[in-house]
């Protein structure tokens, strides 16, 4: 069997002890959501004051009732606020 990912999108389970599962992938699909909305990559973010990862990041704003932030500037201006911030908690549903 060939294993294939991108470091920024497997599972912790899967890179800590090579197990695949149904979820993981459903994680991959809450990373990428989260890229989306924000328009920054996992692998390449690095929040300056909290030493987060995006998907840190986020979890922080979330629970500071701060989740708008985390959307680009470019899809903040045109898309239904509400759906995006929606989009943000389903996407954490998949991390925690």
């Amino acid at each position: 069997m060939l294993k294939v990912f991108c470091s920024g999108y497997i599972s912790p389970e899967y890179a800590i002890h090579g197990r695949f599962s149904i979820k993981s992938d459903v994680y991959s699909f809450g990373v990428l959501v989260l890229e989306i909305v924000s328009g920054k990559k996992n692998r390449e973010f690095s929040h300056d004051d909290y030493n987060d990862n995006l998907l840190g990041h986020a979890w922080r704003l979330y629970k500071q009732g701060r989740s708008i932030e985390l959307m680009s500037a470019s899809l903040r201006a045109s898309c239904v606020i509400p759906e995006v911030l929606r989009s943000i908690h389903v996407a954490l549903l998949f991390y925690f």
